[in-house]
Protein backbone atom coordinates (compact mmCIF):
# COMPACT_ATOMS: atom_id res chain seq x y z
CA UNK A 1 0.00 0.00 0.00
CA UNK A 2 0.56 3.91 -0.74
CA UNK A 3 2.08 5.70 2.03
CA UNK A 4 -0.05 8.60 2.92
CA UNK A 5 0.80 12.04 1.61
CA UNK A 6 2.62 13.74 4.33
CA UNK A 7 0.71 17.79 4.77
CA UNK A 8 2.94 20.66 3.35
CA UNK A 9 0.79 23.38 4.35
CA UNK A 10 1.30 27.22 5.87
CA UNK A 11 2.55 25.73 8.62
CA UNK A 12 5.46 23.83 7.11
CA UNK A 13 5.83 27.47 5.09
CA UNK A 14 6.61 29.30 7.94
CA UNK A 15 8.74 27.32 9.61
CA UNK A 16 10.99 27.70 6.41
CA UNK A 17 10.83 31.23 6.40
CA UNK A 18 11.62 31.83 10.41
CA UNK A 19 14.33 29.48 9.83
CA UNK A 20 15.97 31.66 7.49
CA UNK A 21 19.05 33.74 7.08
CA UNK A 22 17.05 36.95 8.01
CA UNK A 23 16.52 35.46 11.31
CA UNK A 24 18.97 35.93 13.93
CA UNK A 25 19.42 32.81 15.95
CA UNK A 26 17.55 33.66 19.05
CA UNK A 27 14.72 35.60 17.33
CA UNK A 28 11.47 35.34 18.55
CA UNK A 29 9.43 37.54 16.71
CA UNK A 30 8.26 35.13 14.39
CA UNK A 31 6.58 32.86 17.29
CA UNK A 32 3.00 34.51 17.15
CA UNK A 33 2.57 33.82 13.64
CA UNK A 34 3.34 30.09 14.12
CA UNK A 35 1.50 29.55 16.85
CA UNK A 36 -1.79 31.09 14.94
CA UNK A 37 -1.04 29.29 12.01
CA UNK A 38 -0.51 25.65 13.86
CA UNK A 39 -4.19 26.07 15.59
CA UNK A 40 -6.12 26.77 12.25
CA UNK A 41 -5.80 22.81 11.83
CA UNK A 42 -5.78 20.10 13.52
CA UNK A 43 -2.67 18.45 12.16
CA UNK A 44 -0.91 21.60 12.89
CA UNK A 45 1.49 20.28 15.87
CA UNK A 46 2.26 17.10 13.36
CA UNK A 47 2.91 18.70 10.91
CA UNK A 48 5.21 21.39 12.78
CA UNK A 49 6.81 18.66 14.74
CA UNK A 50 7.87 16.90 11.30
CA UNK A 51 8.82 20.33 9.60
CA UNK A 52 11.41 20.82 12.76
CA UNK A 53 12.79 17.22 12.14
CA UNK A 54 13.74 17.93 8.47
CA UNK A 55 15.67 21.69 9.35
CA UNK A 56 17.46 18.95 12.21
CA UNK A 57 18.28 16.92 10.17
CA UNK A 58 19.14 18.22 6.69
CA UNK A 59 19.67 22.01 7.28
CA UNK A 60 22.78 23.70 7.96
CA UNK A 61 24.27 24.76 11.87
CA UNK A 62 22.20 28.19 11.37
CA UNK A 63 18.90 26.38 10.57
CA UNK A 64 19.05 23.56 13.24
CA UNK A 65 20.01 26.03 16.10
CA UNK A 66 16.83 28.10 14.67
CA UNK A 67 14.51 25.03 14.41
CA UNK A 68 15.45 24.22 18.40
CA UNK A 69 14.90 28.04 19.28
CA UNK A 70 11.84 27.92 17.17
CA UNK A 71 10.85 24.61 19.20
CA UNK A 72 11.25 25.92 22.35
CA UNK A 73 9.37 28.63 21.68
CA UNK A 74 6.07 26.35 20.63
CA UNK A 75 6.61 24.23 23.80
CA UNK A 76 6.14 27.49 26.24
CA UNK A 77 3.48 29.15 24.20
CA UNK A 78 1.66 26.86 21.60
CA UNK A 79 -1.02 25.58 24.57
CA UNK A 80 -1.54 22.01 25.57
CA UNK A 81 -2.97 20.92 22.82
CA UNK A 82 -0.05 21.21 20.82
CA UNK A 83 1.99 19.81 23.67
CA UNK A 84 -0.28 16.56 23.57
CA UNK A 85 0.39 16.24 19.95
CA UNK A 86 4.21 17.16 18.85
CA UNK A 87 6.23 14.74 20.82
CA UNK A 88 6.08 11.73 18.25
CA UNK A 89 9.60 9.07 18.69
CA UNK A 90 11.25 10.49 15.33
CA UNK A 91 11.36 14.01 16.57
CA UNK A 92 12.63 12.96 20.00
CA UNK A 93 15.22 10.55 18.01
CA UNK A 94 16.30 13.54 15.84
CA UNK A 95 16.51 16.01 19.38
CA UNK A 96 18.87 12.66 20.87
CA UNK A 97 21.30 12.41 18.00
CA UNK A 98 21.43 16.53 17.89
CA UNK A 99 22.71 16.33 21.42
CA UNK A 100 25.02 14.04 21.60
CA UNK A 101 26.15 12.34 18.24
CA UNK A 102 29.78 13.67 17.32
CA UNK A 103 28.51 14.21 14.04
CA UNK A 104 26.57 16.85 15.55
CA UNK A 105 27.95 20.46 15.27
CA UNK A 106 29.20 21.77 19.01
CA UNK A 107 27.27 24.67 18.63
CA UNK A 108 24.10 22.63 18.06
CA UNK A 109 25.03 20.19 20.92
CA UNK A 110 25.60 23.03 23.26
CA UNK A 111 22.16 24.07 22.24
CA UNK A 112 20.21 20.90 22.67
CA UNK A 113 22.18 20.87 26.08
CA UNK A 114 21.05 24.05 27.39
CA UNK A 115 17.59 23.59 26.00
CA UNK A 116 17.48 19.67 27.35
CA UNK A 117 18.43 20.90 30.91
CA UNK A 118 15.30 24.00 30.54
CA UNK A 119 13.07 20.69 29.22
CA UNK A 120 13.41 18.52 32.04
CA UNK A 121 11.08 20.94 34.62
CA UNK A 122 8.28 19.57 32.05
CA UNK A 123 8.31 16.23 33.71
CA UNK A 124 4.70 16.69 35.56
CA UNK A 125 3.12 18.24 32.07
CA UNK A 126 0.95 16.07 29.75
CA UNK A 127 2.13 15.42 27.02
CA UNK A 128 5.87 17.03 27.82
CA UNK A 129 7.10 13.53 29.45
CA UNK A 130 9.19 12.34 27.15
CA UNK A 131 10.56 15.72 25.87
CA UNK A 132 11.23 15.88 30.14
CA UNK A 133 14.06 13.15 30.11
CA UNK A 134 15.76 14.21 27.00
CA UNK A 135 19.29 15.47 28.68
CA UNK A 136 18.97 11.69 30.47
CA UNK A 137 18.69 9.72 27.17
CA UNK A 138 21.10 8.84 24.61
CA UNK A 139 20.53 8.09 21.23
CA UNK A 140 19.24 4.89 20.06
CA UNK A 141 22.43 2.35 18.92
CA UNK A 142 22.42 1.22 15.71
CA UNK A 143 22.28 -2.59 15.09
CA UNK A 144 25.25 -4.29 14.69
CA UNK A 145 26.43 -6.02 11.14
CA UNK A 146 26.92 -8.91 11.51
CA UNK A 147 29.23 -11.07 9.15
CA UNK A 148 26.25 -12.70 7.63
CA UNK A 149 24.61 -9.61 6.85
CA UNK A 150 27.95 -7.73 5.58
CA UNK A 151 28.83 -9.80 2.74
CA UNK A 152 29.34 -8.03 -0.12
CA UNK A 153 27.65 -10.85 -2.30
CA UNK A 154 24.34 -10.10 -0.92
CA UNK A 155 21.56 -7.94 -2.46
CA UNK A 156 22.19 -4.16 -2.17
CA UNK A 157 18.94 -3.05 -0.19
CA UNK A 158 17.86 0.73 -0.95
CA UNK A 159 19.58 3.28 1.11
CA UNK A 160 16.84 6.28 -0.23
CA UNK A 161 14.41 4.88 2.70
CA UNK A 162 16.48 6.96 5.93
CA UNK A 163 13.96 8.90 7.03
CA UNK A 164 13.49 7.69 10.65
CA UNK A 165 9.18 8.42 10.39
CA UNK A 166 9.31 5.85 7.76
CA UNK A 167 11.65 3.60 9.78
CA UNK A 168 8.77 3.84 12.78
CA UNK A 169 5.98 3.26 9.85
CA UNK A 170 7.76 0.12 9.04
CA UNK A 171 8.17 -1.31 12.29
CA UNK A 172 5.20 -0.80 13.28
CA UNK A 173 4.21 -2.78 10.01
CA UNK A 174 6.11 -5.94 10.43
CA UNK A 175 5.27 -5.75 14.54
CA UNK A 176 1.37 -6.18 13.27
CA UNK A 177 2.03 -8.60 10.67
CA UNK A 178 4.19 -10.81 12.65
CA UNK A 179 1.04 -10.81 15.22
CA UNK A 180 -1.62 -11.55 12.54
CA UNK A 181 0.61 -14.33 11.04
CA UNK A 182 1.23 -15.87 14.32
CA UNK A 183 -2.94 -15.50 15.40
CA UNK A 184 -3.94 -17.38 12.27
CA UNK A 185 -1.66 -20.08 12.52
CA UNK A 186 -2.98 -23.68 13.06
CA UNK A 187 -0.81 -26.80 13.97
CA UNK A 188 -1.91 -29.54 12.08
CA UNK A 189 -2.61 -32.61 14.69
CA UNK A 190 -2.72 -36.07 13.77
CA UNK A 191 -1.04 -38.82 11.46
CA UNK A 192 -0.29 -37.05 7.69
CA UNK A 193 -3.30 -38.48 5.86
CA UNK A 194 -3.47 -39.43 2.12
CA UNK A 195 -6.11 -39.52 -0.55
CA UNK A 196 -7.50 -42.95 0.66
CA UNK A 197 -6.44 -42.18 4.34
CA UNK A 198 -3.41 -42.73 6.61
CA UNK A 199 -0.30 -43.72 5.38
CA UNK A 200 0.79 -47.29 5.31
CA UNK A 201 4.75 -48.05 6.18
CA UNK A 202 4.75 -49.61 2.67
CA UNK A 203 3.18 -46.46 1.43
CA UNK A 204 6.20 -44.17 3.03
CA UNK A 205 8.68 -46.55 1.54
CA UNK A 206 7.46 -45.93 -1.65
CA UNK A 207 7.81 -42.07 -0.89
CA UNK A 208 11.35 -42.12 0.99
CA UNK A 209 12.52 -44.14 -2.69
CA UNK A 210 11.04 -41.69 -4.62
CA UNK A 211 12.72 -38.67 -2.99
CA UNK A 212 16.39 -40.57 -2.86
CA UNK A 213 15.84 -40.95 -6.61
CA UNK A 214 15.00 -37.08 -6.69
CA UNK A 215 18.21 -36.57 -5.18
CA UNK A 216 20.30 -38.72 -7.38
CA UNK A 217 19.11 -36.88 -10.00
CA UNK A 218 19.70 -33.78 -9.23
CA UNK A 219 22.89 -34.73 -7.81
CA UNK A 220 24.15 -35.74 -11.55
CA UNK A 221 22.76 -33.17 -12.96
CA UNK A 222 25.37 -31.04 -10.99
CA UNK A 223 28.01 -32.94 -11.23
CA UNK A 224 29.59 -30.92 -14.18
CA UNK A 225 32.55 -28.88 -13.43
CA UNK A 226 32.27 -25.48 -13.74
CA UNK A 227 33.85 -23.87 -16.97
CA UNK A 228 37.85 -22.27 -15.84
CA UNK A 229 37.59 -19.02 -15.59
CA UNK A 230 39.90 -17.74 -18.42
CA UNK A 231 41.48 -14.03 -17.28
CA UNK A 232 42.64 -13.16 -20.64
CA UNK A 233 38.92 -13.60 -22.87
CA UNK A 234 37.49 -11.70 -20.09
CA UNK A 235 39.91 -8.65 -19.61
CA UNK A 236 38.50 -6.24 -22.28
CA UNK A 237 34.88 -7.24 -20.95
CA UNK A 238 36.14 -6.35 -17.09
CA UNK A 239 38.00 -3.26 -18.43
CA UNK A 240 34.52 -1.87 -19.73
CA UNK A 241 32.47 -2.67 -16.79
CA UNK A 242 34.90 -0.59 -14.23
CA UNK A 243 34.29 1.89 -16.74
CA UNK A 244 30.66 1.98 -16.97
CA UNK A 245 30.64 1.77 -12.85
CA UNK A 246 32.78 4.69 -12.97
CA UNK A 247 30.41 6.95 -15.14
CA UNK A 248 27.36 5.14 -13.23
CA UNK A 249 28.59 6.37 -9.62
CA UNK A 250 29.64 9.89 -10.78
CA UNK A 251 25.99 10.22 -12.49
CA UNK A 252 24.44 8.68 -8.98
CA UNK A 253 26.36 11.14 -7.15
CA UNK A 254 25.38 14.07 -9.24
CA UNK A 255 21.95 13.68 -9.12
CA UNK A 256 22.05 12.97 -5.56
CA UNK A 257 24.01 16.58 -5.16
CA UNK A 258 21.13 18.48 -7.05
CA UNK A 259 18.22 16.96 -4.74
CA UNK A 260 16.60 19.42 -2.15
CA UNK A 261 16.22 16.77 0.89
CA UNK A 262 14.52 19.33 2.94
CA UNK A 263 11.57 19.22 -0.10
CA UNK A 264 11.85 16.08 -1.71
CA UNK A 265 12.75 12.37 -0.57
CA UNK A 266 15.32 10.70 -2.88
CA UNK A 267 13.37 7.73 -3.55
CA UNK A 268 10.89 9.75 -5.32
CA UNK A 269 13.15 11.59 -7.59
CA UNK A 270 13.48 9.15 -10.65
CA UNK A 271 16.77 10.02 -12.39
CA UNK A 272 18.23 9.14 -8.96
CA UNK A 273 16.72 5.88 -8.91
CA UNK A 274 17.34 5.15 -12.38
CA UNK A 275 21.26 5.77 -11.44
CA UNK A 276 21.45 3.80 -8.50
CA UNK A 277 19.55 0.77 -10.35
CA UNK A 278 22.02 1.02 -13.31
CA UNK A 279 25.12 1.34 -10.30
CA UNK A 280 23.29 -2.07 -8.59
CA UNK A 281 23.25 -3.89 -11.62
CA UNK A 282 27.08 -3.34 -12.77
CA UNK A 283 28.04 -4.01 -9.20
CA UNK A 284 26.85 -7.30 -9.52
CA UNK A 285 28.73 -7.84 -12.67
CA UNK A 286 31.88 -6.65 -11.20
CA UNK A 287 31.18 -9.33 -8.06
CA UNK A 288 30.86 -12.02 -10.37
CA UNK A 289 34.11 -11.03 -11.59
CA UNK A 290 36.08 -11.31 -8.06
CA UNK A 291 33.89 -14.40 -7.28
CA UNK A 292 34.99 -16.06 -10.50
CA UNK A 293 38.24 -15.46 -10.29
CA UNK A 294 39.85 -15.64 -6.85
CA UNK A 295 43.65 -14.49 -7.46
CA UNK A 296 43.75 -14.22 -10.64
CA UNK A 297 42.57 -9.86 -10.75
CA UNK A 298 44.64 -8.99 -7.79
CA UNK A 299 47.83 -10.15 -9.88
CA UNK A 300 46.99 -8.78 -12.86
CA UNK A 301 48.22 -5.62 -13.91
CA UNK A 302 45.55 -3.66 -14.92
CA UNK A 303 47.05 -1.25 -18.08
CA UNK A 304 44.33 1.62 -18.09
Amino acid sequence: MFSQKKPYSAVTVTIENLTSESYGEDDLSGIPDLVDVIKLQASGPTEAARAIRKKLKYGNVHRQVRALVLLDGLIQNAGSVFQRGFADEPLLERLRVCGTSDLSDPVVRKKCTELFREWSQYASTPGLERIARLYKELPKRKVAVTQERSKVIQETENPFEDDEEEEAERRAARASSSSSSAATWVPQIGPAMDRDGPLKPSDSSRWGSGKKKSKDKSSKSKGGLRKPFNLEAEKEKMKSVIAESSIASTNLMNALQSINRERERISDNKVAVHHFEACKQLRRRILRYVSDSPGHVDECRWPF
